[in-house]
């Protein structure tokens, strides 16, 4: 059950490193407005304060269940 929850952290942290890399693209296009830009980067740190969260929650049941 452990390794379930690892690969799901894993899978997760992924998806979420590939939305930021992303919005990073978002914020280097030359045709995105300065608007725009500051919303990207809101949305980048939101993604880096999720990456956190789901690290934080999933040690957490780690622990929970105990390792193996």
């Amino acid at each position: 059950m452990v390794v379930l929850v690892r690969a799901a952290r894993v899978a997760l942290i992924l998806l979420v490193a590939s939305l930021v890399v992303s919005l990073i693209i978002g914020i280097g296009n030359a045709g995105t407005g300065l608007f725009e830009k500051l919303v990207l980067v809101a949305l980048v740190a939101g993604c880096v304060v999720l990456a956190a969260k789901v690290t934080s929650v999933a040690t957490a049941l780690e622990k929970r269940l105990g390792h193996r």
